[in-house]
């Protein structure tokens, strides 16, 4: 008995002379702020990880594909060369601004299609050039000739005097779904847009440089035509 009660002594004794000692108002503000700080800290991570989650789930095709309108654009994809290549890839320029706008302007496109507002043209699916050059710079570094065709083309020239991908290219990713009067493709007929001895020279050893193209042999159609 002693014994506990020399125990309860000691632990109840006083706090040496001039150490400081908090009063219960302060103890409990002290609480208060520590409690605080951790809801807060608890809170802000799951919105930081909600909004990771967030850009990554809206930036993929399967998000994109749960409005029925996108449907056959991204099955199209599918079937394409980009098929691993993910929407805000091509369709929100590089950089944290332009993934920031794009969410942005994916936002509003949503918004449209849940009111119904279908004449807002603030947005479109036009990919800059400098989204496809994030895989495929390489083709400025040298003409690229085509082991089809054998037809050599500068693709920095094109760029620097103000071509864009979209011009030559724009079916790449979403193949026969591109409407007609958006659909391209790098063909005679598009080289001369551009070649016509105006915006640029008609000399065929530019591009053809084992030699002109051989003439197109006319179909049975346009043999029976002409008689």
């Amino acid at each position: 008995m002693r014994t506990r009660g020399r125990d309860r002594t000691m632990d109840e004794a006083p706090a040496p002379e001039g150490a400081p000692q908090a009063s219960p108002e302060e103890e409990r503000r002290r609480r208060y702020i520590v409690l605080s700080t951790s809801m807060m800290g608890f809170v802000g991570g799951g919105i930081l990880l909600l909004s990771v989650f967030s850009f990554w789930w809206t930036s993929q095709p399967q998000f994109c594909n749960r409005c029925h309108v996108m449907n056959e654009y991204v099955a199209a994809w599918e079937r394409s060369p980009h098929r691993d290549v993910n929407c805000e890839t091509c369709h929100t320029p590089p950089g944290l601004f332009g993934f920031l706008g794009g969410k942005i302007a994916g936002l509003q496109v949503v918004a449209n299609y849940i009111t119904g507002e279908f004449e807002d043209y603030s947005f479109n699916a036009a990919v800059p050039n400098a989204s496809c050059l994030r895989c495929h710079e390489e083709l400025l570094e040298e003409p690229y000739t085509s082991p089809e065709t054998g037809v050599t083309v500068s693709h920095e020239h094109i760029i620097a005097n103000g071509g864009k991908c979209m011009n030559c290219h724009s079916t790449v990713a979403h193949l026969e779904t591109v409407p007609i009067g958006s659909a391209t493709f790098p063909t005679m007929d598009t080289c001369m847009r551009c070649h016509n001895g105006k915006v640029a020279p008609t000399d065929c050893e530019i591009c053809h440089r084992q030699g002109p193209p051989a003439p197109t042999p006319p179909t049975a159609d346009a043999v029976a035509a002409a008689g």
